[in-house]
Order: structure tokens, then sequence, then C-alpha cells
């Protein structure tokens, strides 16, 4: 909300008036002793008057004057209105100098713009009290009245432009000149006061020098941009010097040397002094509502409350060469408004902000900044805030005339985007990189970007592939305010082989052709915590790379070898594709091989279930642990009785093979045999150790209970 104050205070818009009275300060220590800066106050019935500072030997000489040089050696003065005045406007400064009546004197007086303050002096002699570093930046007038030949000064009494502190006229700084000071004369220490006036017109960038009403020198120069650096309130005042040579050197100024800004503001029911350069401070106002005095050089307008609308202002007098003039003087006005530009969120981005205030009335304004919640810090019409809060700031022309003040609120956004990440995942054989990937849960503008603890940069993007283990950090940053919130991913190496054992296996026998692995292991495996990996057993022949001589050969890992050799046994991780082996070697034992060649069968077969003799079979007497069915492999059985009758077989027809067996004494039927004598053949081989065949006859007696 723009608040807006119109009271009554009275401005004077910069505009000189009054007698002046001179106020010393303490001296200043410069390139000369005894300087001492004075504060001259002009008085009058207004509540601001006509300011002037002095500077080295300059004097108050009263109504206006000012001398800036004594009749005497190696002095300097300097005279500065106290306010700046806008190289933006038109402006019409006259004047009267006095430049001494000794035409053997020195040095001359300039008119000054300038930058550096009101305490700016400069070197004596040909230097004008303008001359050295104090003058950076400044543009100067020069009244010249000495030959300087090493600054290019020319024969007579000289008028030039000269800039930044600087009164050769064969320098860069030169601008335009130098020319006659008179027309008509060489000499212009005359003792008489001599009329000058300095004009600047900002559209067409021309400064025009008059001499005694008479344009002397044009120079087209833009003050603002080329002189001052965009820079357009200046300070304006007269500098003098003498050398060896001396002259009384004077500066007497209008009472109204500044006449009112063709474009002037004022709020409804504020007093606002208009002004014109009149030297006799009359002048005619048409229309003249509203004024005080409509024949006053200096009239008091004063707009009634409810009044927006320009007034247009003409005021007729004769100026000091005594030419009729005409100034038109619009009168802006309007209800003071301000508005403060760059008012936003403080982000993470922007954790300070930089603010202008504006208003529709034209500068110079002063500005009050004021926190009611937080902390700003402003200069003129630039502020400064860091925190959140509630500010206001008073925008005031022409030193309370009009005032307008605009609050506003400076909010922090700092919020983050959250996202979906993964806690932790794995490097493995079968994916010996990995994919880190997240999402956005907020917003799909997030931008997402990855780092690792190093400060390494990986890239921008959802994505991104990791190639070791480690720590990786995933920062979502919101776009709106660069607010980030950071994610840690931890990539661990799950890319360990099994730890194997292919256990042991004791040495194949006839009677234990295959023997078991024993002891063959596998060390548990976490890396996803929980139980473990799930184990791939598999076992392989190292002669042919067959699964032969193993059963099982995947699964187990206590499968059953029955043929010597050495065997792989191989494990893979199913979740992480890592696998091992190891390897077992089986041998032979010393007993492996057996003579069956005459091998023992008995010639008896009692069926009384006594457990002796209930069955028929061979045996090895001298390995009587030895069961020696165990160690044959084909084995036909053919039992004839006393006819020659094959009464059992376990034999096909041809009595090609069998399979080792007890025989019971039933016949082929299955029905017991009646005791009695019978006949037997058998035909038999053996792979336990070398191959053997062999064969055996004989007779056998059944005997049964009873018989």
């Amino acid at each position: 909300m723009i608040l807006v104050n119109t009271g009554r205070a009275l401005a004077w818009a910069g505009y000189l008036r009054g007698m002046a009275v001179c106020f010393l300060s303490s001296v200043r220590l410069r390139r000369f002793t005894g300087w001492v800066l004075g504060l001259l106050m002009a008085g009058g019935a207004m509540a601001q008057d006509q300011v002037y500072y002095l500077n080295g030997n300059a004097l108050n000489t009263g109504e206006d004057c000012y001398q800036l040089t004594t009749n005497s050696g190696f002095q300097v003065g300097s005279v500065w209105y106290a306010d700046q005045v806008d190289l933006s406007q038109s402006l019409d400064l006259q004047f009267v100098l006095n430049l001494g009546d000794s035409d053997q004197g020195a040095d001359g007086i300039c008119f000054v713009l300038q930058t550096v303050g009101v305490d700016a002096l400069g070197d004596a002699g040909g230097g004008l009290g303008f001359l050295g570093e104090d003058f950076l930046p400044s543009f100067a007038i020069e009244f010249d009245t000495y030959q300087n030949g090493n600054y290019g000064d020319p024969f007579g009494d000289h008028i030039a432009m000269v800039s930044n502190g600087n009164v050769d006229h064969t320098a860069g700084t030169a601008i335009a000149g130098p020319v006659q000071a008179d027309a008509f004369s060489a000499d212009i220490e005359d003792g008489e006061d001599h009329q000058g006036r300095v004009t600047w017109d900002p559209v067409e960038q021309v400064v025009r020098v008059y001499f005694d009403c008479e344009l002397r020198l044009e120079g087209f120069i833009d003050l603002v941009d080329d002189i001052f650096q965009g820079q357009n309130q200046v300070f304006f005042g007269f500098t003098a010097g003498t050398g060896g040579s001396v002259n009384v050197q004077t500066v007497c100024l209008e009472e109204n040397i500044l006449g009112s800004a063709e474009q002037s503001f004022v709020c409804p029911g504020a007093e606002l002094q208009l002004n014109v350069p009149s030297p006799d401070g009359t002048a005619v106002w048409s229309p003249g509502v509203y004024l005080d005095d409509s024949l006053s050089a200096s009239p008091v307008v004063t707009p009634p409350e409810g009044l927006s609308a320009p007034l247009i202002y003409v005021a007729e007098y004769v100026d000091q060469c005594g030419a009729d003039v005409t100034d038109t003087i619009q009168l802006n006005v309007a209800v003071m408004t301000a508005e403060v530009l760059g008012v936003t969120n403080l982000t993470c981005d922007n954790p300070s902000l930089s603010l202008t205030a504006e208003s529709n009335f034209p500068g110079p304004l002063d500005y009050t900044w004021t926190a009611v919640t937080g902390s700003i810090s402003g200069n003129s019409g630039l502020a400064e805030v860091d925190e959140a809060g509630s500010y206001e700031v008073l925008v005031s022309f022409q030193e309370g005339l009009c005032e307008a003040a605009a609050a506003f609120a400076i909010s922090l956004d700092t919020a983050t985007y959250s996202g979906d990440f993964p806690e932790s995942v794995y490097l493995t054989c079968d994916d010996p990189t990995v994919v880190l990937e997240g999402t956005s849960l907020s917003s799909p503008d997030a931008v997402i970007s990855w780092t690792t603890t190093f400060g390494e940069i990986l890239g921008a993007g959802p994505s991104v592939t990791a190639l070791v283990e480690g720590q990786y950090i995933a920062t979502i940053t919101n776009p709106t305010n660069g607010c980030a919130a950071s994610y840690t991913v931890e990539v661990a190496d799950a890319s360990e082989v099994p730890d194997l054992f292919a256990g042991s296996v004791e040495p194949l026998t006839c009677l234990n052709p295959g023997q078991p692995v024993e002891g063959a292991s596998i060390a548990p495996y976490a890396p996803f915590g929980g139980n473990g990996l799930t184990p791939s057993v598999s076992w392989t022949n190292t002669f042919d790379g067959t699964p032969n001589g193993v059963s099982p050969s995947s699964g187990s890992l206590g499968p059953i070898i029955n043929a010597a050799g050495t065997y792989q046994l191989v494990v893979e991780w199913l979740e992480t594709g890592c696998a091992d082996s190891a390897t077992v070697t089986v041998v032979e034992g010393q007993d492996f091989g057996v003579d069956i060649s005459s091998i023992p069968f008995p010639n008896i077969l009692t069926a009384d279930n006594n457990g002796k003799n209930d069955s028929w079979y061979p045996f090895l007497e001298d390995l009587p642990d030895v069961e020696a069915l165990a160690v044959l492999t084909n084995y036909a059985l053919r039992v004839y009785n006393r006819w020659g009758q094959v009464v059992y077989t376990n034999a096909g027809d041809g009595f090609a093979s069998g399979v080792p067996i007890r025989w019971y004494g039933n016949g082929g039927n299955g029905e017991p045999l009646a005791a009695g004598n019978y006949w037997y053949v058998v035909d038999f081989t053996s792979t336990c150790g070398d191959s053997q065949s062999g064969s055996a006859t004989g007779q056998l007696a059944i005997v049964r209970p009873g018989n």
C-alpha cells in the first residue's frame, strides 16, 4: 500500500535568495595553511536560504559578493553553492565578475562544475584555483587575465573551456577556446564590473558563455556522459588564484541566481517557491492563480488540495543586460507516489535482494528505509535486504515538501524437493558397473546431479553409472529457488567369489567302488544381508570335462565318485554370478584288484532258515570281509537236476549274462526245489582291478528239514 503525506512544508527546490552571513569552522590543513571553510547562509523570511561554502583565501564581502583573492601573491580561493544542480535540466547562471584594476595583474577566475565536494580547491598562480587532482572529474570556464605560455595562453585576457583540473589549452582535456574575453578590448582588468552568464542546453548539449551580454564562446559537449560518467548532479562555484602578479578578484551573485526548472513538481496543498533570475527581484506572472505575489521574482505557489493537473506560469522580467525575458514554468501538481522494485522472495539462489525505490517525482529525493520486522540497509534510493520481514520506505521530495511511503514484505522460499533414491546398490560379477537412478517425488522440473564424497562431479540427470564402490551423492534441486536436498547412495562390492573346499574321497575298492565326497564346503556370504547368497553346485571330470564318474553331477556337495580321477567342484552365487572352483582327486585302493580264477562255491544249501547256509553264493577265502558277489559283474548261474534239466537260471535263454545273486534253492517258478543233489554251472566276469572271467561247476546238495 502506498502512503502519501501532503503536508505544507516549504520547498525551495535548490533556489537561492537573500543576504549572506558567514560562519567559520575549524582550520583545514592542505597545500596552504590558514585556509578556513566558511558556511554562508542567506537570511530571509523563508525557511531555507542561499548557502555557500568558502575555502582558502575566499571572503564574504556582503550583498552576495565574495572576494576570492586579495591583492597579495600566491593566494587561492573558492566558493561553492551548497546544493547540487541537475544537468538533465537547462541552466542559466548570471553573475558579476571584477578581475581587479591592474593590467599586469593575475591570474583570473574560473566558473566550475564538479562532483568532488564543497571543499575543492586547486593550485594558485596560473592554476586559477582549478589546477590539481582535487578536480577529477570537473568542467571549468576560464576568465584568464595572465598569459602563461606553458599552458598555451594567447596574448590578451581570454575565455576558454577546460576539464578535469587541467588548464593547458593544448592538452586533451581542453574543450573550446581560448577566445578574447571582450570583443573590443584585450584588457578586462579595468576595475569595472563585468556581466557574466553561463547557459547549458542538455538537448543540444552545448555550453554558451556570455561576457558583458555578448556571446563569446560555445562548447559542444555531453557534460553528463563525457565529463561526469553519467552523473547529472553536480556542484557549481568559482575559483581564483594569484601568483607573482596580483589582483583583487571578486564574484557577485544575483539574489535569484538560479531560476525554477522548466518542469517543477509539487503535491496538492504544499507550498513551493518559484524563481526567475531577475536582477531587481521583480517579475510579472500570469496567471496569478495560487500565487502569493504575482509581481515578485520569487512568488510562493500553493496548489489547493484535490488539484491534480499541470499549471503553466509565464514570468516576464528584465535581465542584467536590460533585455526583456520571458520564462515559462510548468508546475506538475500530483499526488506523490512511491514504489519499490525488486521485491521478491529470498531464496537459496538469492540470499539477498537489491531494492530500488522509485517515485513519480524527479530527484533528488530523500529515502528512509525502515524494517518493521527483519533487517534492511539503505543508501539513497537503493537498499539491501537479506532477511524475511515487513519493510517500508519513505520518499521525501525537497526536504519534506512532498512525501510518499511504500510498504512491502519479503518472504523466504527455501522449499526443497524430495526424491526417491536407493539406499544401497551392489557391484556384482554379472554387473561390474551399476546404474544409480532416482526420481523426484515433488516435481518433474527438479534438477538432479551426482557427485562423490570426494567432490568429483559425475554428471546431471536422473541416472549415472558407478564403476567402483563408495558413497555417491544425488542432489535434487528446486529450480525455482535453487534449494537442494541430498541423498547418499552406498555402492557396495558384492563381487566376491565363493570360498570353496572340495572335500576328500576315500580310495575306491572292490568293496566300495563308489565313494562319497566328504567335507566339501562353501563359506557363507551375505553382502545383501539376510540369509546369504544361494549357491549353484556342479561337478565335472577334469579329464574330459563331462560329469562322467560322479553322481549326482549337480546340486550336492557329497556326490558319489565311482572312478578314479580329478574332479572339479564349481560353485556360482546365483544372485551375483560370481563363481569359483576347487578340485578333489580320487584314487584306487591297494586291494582294488581281486583274483577270481579259483573262486570257491559251497556244495550244500540248507533251507531251514537257521541263518547258516540259507543261501548259496561264492566266497573269497583270502578276503573274508569282502563279499564275493560285490566284485563280480556278469554272473550266469544255471542249476541242473539229476536228469540234466535246467531247474533254475538267473540268465536269459542264451545263458549269456546275469546279475550276481544269492540263490535260496528255488526253482524257475519260484517254488522251493526238493531236497536232493543238483549240478551247477556258473560263468562270471569281474571288473574289479583287471578285467577277469571264469567259470565253476560242481555238485550241490539241497537239504531241507525232515530229510
